[in-house]
């Protein structure tokens, strides 16, 4: 669909590298790119980071199994609510009328004007909100690789002196490298193919100002009925996405994984 020219008429004509050709001449996709790449940088950093935070403290350093459960459980909830209510959720939040929770509380706190969040500060909003939610994947692989540690290792390294975060550091970080790599390398995917969330936010404004690729993508091919321009768009989120992959790989050693073990004679 990408070498053709499929529009609202539906009739699709070879074209080439035509819509490849009006990609480099479209003046809206540099800054498009930018705020994707900012948006994918900060929302996976985040997310791991988050994960790995909620697996060790729930895992590891809260003693109480039902208790470090219960909060996993907690933690699981944004990403089982149905899209549509959890974008309901953050619109209320920052609803730019008075009537919205964060302007309640500024303007208690003597604020005259309610403020437009979304207008302000929509991508911070978009990368909370995202982070919020795919944090829980993440914690749970993170969790369970923790809990697959022999409570022997954790005894012995306390016999030899070594506080928790010397284990952290030592023992539970380097036995999770390989789950960080899967949650990093999919969650890269799914953040450059991702715009629901913002579509329904925010539609990708102000402007351009939170137009992720995927979401321009969808847009061209959706609203303007331009099927093949957007068929192209997407391609090139493929093939971005497939370079960051290989680049994630070469940098977590991802052969080191596969190689069969060295069995001594």
């Amino acid at each position: 669909m990408s070498t053709t020219n499929l529009d609202r008429k539906m009739k699709a004509d070879f074209i080439g590298l035509g819509n490849f050709r009006q990609i480099l001449a479209d003046i809206n996709l540099l800054p498009i790119i930018k705020i994707t790449l900012i948006y994918v940088f900060f929302s996976l950093i985040l997310t791991v980071a988050f994960s790995l935070l909620l697996a060790i403290c729930t895992q590891y350093l809260v003693k109480n199994k039902r208790i470090g459960a219960l909060y996993r459980v907690i933690w699981l909830i944004p990403s089982t609510m149905p899209g549509l209510v959890y974008v309901v959720f953050w619109k209320y939040i920052f609803n730019p009328t008075p009537g919205g929770f964060a302007n309640k509380v500024i303007m208690y706190f003597g604020l005259e004007q309610p403020v437009s969040w979304f207008n302000e500060a929509g991508l911070l909003i978009i990368i909370a909100a995202g982070v919020i939610s795919g944090a829980s994947g993440g914690m749970i692989l993170f969790s369970a690789s923790i809990n697959s540690i022999p409570e022997d290792v954790y005894k012995a390294a306390r016999v030899d002196g070594a506080k928790d975060r010397s284990i952290i550091k030592d023992i539970i970080l380097p036995a999770l490298k390989w789950p960080i790599m899967y949650v990093t390398v999919t969650s890269t995917i799914g953040l450059f193919a991702s715009y629901n969330f913002i579509l329904l936010a925010t539609g990708g404004g102000p402007v351009f100002d939170t137009t992720t690729l995927a979401l321009y993508g969808y847009q061209q091919a959706f609203n303007r009925l331009e099927y093949g321009y957007g068929a192209a768009i997407s391609v090139i989120v493929v093939i971005i996405s497939l370079l960051l992959t290989l680049l994630l790989f070469r940098i977590f050693d991802f052969n080191k994984l596969i190689r069969p073990p060295r069995i001594e004679d």
